[in-house]
């Protein structure tokens, strides 16, 4: 083939030159529920005050749970929630753990940006004040009461905890322990929690529904065979609780049902009761009402 002496001209003829497309990378596979921006597209709703728009969930949480209590947050991504329960409920110390590193660095970065807007005035008064100290303030204020660590909860050992927790939390994390680890993993995680809660300790968790997790199973090659061979359902949590692990009692402390909700957003939260503590402030926040919004 001779070659054309006016390669423009050539050009013209053919016209412009079509850009390539670049290849997109597929998006990385969350195989532990582990999901960037996961408060990023998780809607909020309208505050029961008229007030700026908030979590439906806090709604029904009780603060009286959380105010001036040791409190952890399994599975807490980015940091988001637990921030603001660590704000609104003031427990007085609250951690928030999860077993993707990045997401403790992430969440750990955003409660440092918020230590920086804080007056630390108040702290270093009662740090120079003669027979005080910083402890005489009582717990520690907001944000100096939430930290961050990474933690895969679902590798501890069942039978190992120090009963030093007054409230463990596991907002839609389920699934995805069940789903890497099957039925024996998620009973593992449920003795786990029980072990880390005082007498009269409280386990507040917000489980996926059933059919979640088949738009899930095929994530990994476990996930996929752990999904077929799960006995233990969803509905089936609260029974397992009390029958298997020695909870005292669940209680259902109701579903989000916002207009505005996503139907993927609309799970049922649940509470369940550690036998013990003499019933006296574990069992007050059951009559103190649920957390305004």
């Amino acid at each position: 083939r001779r070659a054309c002496r006016r390669p423009g001209a050539c050009r013209r003829r053919r016209g412009p030159r079509r850009a390539r497309k670049k290849k997109r990378k597929p998006a990385p596979c969350s195989t532990l529920g582990n999901h960037q921006a996961y408060y990023g597209y998780r809607p909020q709703v309208k505050g029961d005050t008229g007030a700026k728009r908030a979590d439906a969930r806090l709604r029904y949480l009780d603060g009286a749970w959380w105010r001036g209590r040791k409190c952890k947050d399994v599975g807490c991504n980015d940091g988001t929630f637990t921030l603001e329960l660590a704000k609104r409920f003031a427990p007085r110390s609250l951690v928030g753990v999860d077993a993707d590193p990045g997401l403790v660095r992430t969440a750990s970065a955003t409660a440092a940006k918020v230590v920086r807007g804080e007056d630390a005035a108040p702290l270093v008064e009662a740090a120079d004040r003669e027979g005080g100290g910083v402890l005489a303030l009582g717990p520690l204020p907001f944000p100096r009461n939430v930290w961050f660590e990474a933690e895969d909860v679902a590798a501890a050992d069942a039978a190992r905890g120090d009963h030093s927790f007054d409230l463990v939390s596991a907002f839609s994390v389920t699934k995805w322990i069940h789903l890497n680890h099957g039925d024996d993993g998620l009973l593992r995680f449920f003795r786990h929690v029980h072990a880390s809660l005082r007498p009269g300790g409280r386990f507040v968790y917000e489980p996926q529904e059933w059919k979640s997790y088949a738009n899930r199973r095929r994530v990994s090659d476990v996930t996929k065979k752990n999904y077929s061979e799960i006995k233990i359902k969803p509905p089936d949590f609260p029974r397992v609780l009390v029958e298997d692990v020695g909870f005292s009692r669940v209680d259902h402390l109701g579903t989000p049902d916002d207009e505005t909700l996503p139907q993927g957003f609309r799970r049922g939260l649940w509470c369940a009761v550690k036998a013990g503590g003499g019933g006296g402030a574990a069992e007050a926040g059951a009559e103190a009402g649920a957390g305004e919004v």
